[in-house]
């Protein structure tokens, strides 16, 4: 599974991560994988304003993703 980080996340991940995910997963699983995966991360997954994306669309953690998915996590950005 394609798995896209934009923000600050795509500093501590990289922007691209390729996945292997086997049977049904939901983003908070993925969130969690990751986190596992790369500790300088964790904090921003767990924060609940970092979203997923998936087709263009805004899923909540329960949401079921497919194998053939392209999810992205959207960082929360600052302005002044």
């Amino acid at each position: 599974m394609k798995i896209k980080f934009h923000g600050r996340l795509a500093d501590a991940v990289g922007r691209e991560l390729d996945l292997v995910v086997e049977g049904p997963c939901t983003i908070g699983r993925l969130r969690q994988r990751i986190a596992g995966s790369f500790p300088e991360a964790a904090g921003l997954l767990e924060d609940r304003r970092v979203r997923a994306c998936v087709r263009d669309e805004l899923v909540p953690d329960d949401h079921h993703v497919a194998v053939t998915d392209a999810v992205e996590f959207l960082a929360p950005v600052s302005g002044g």
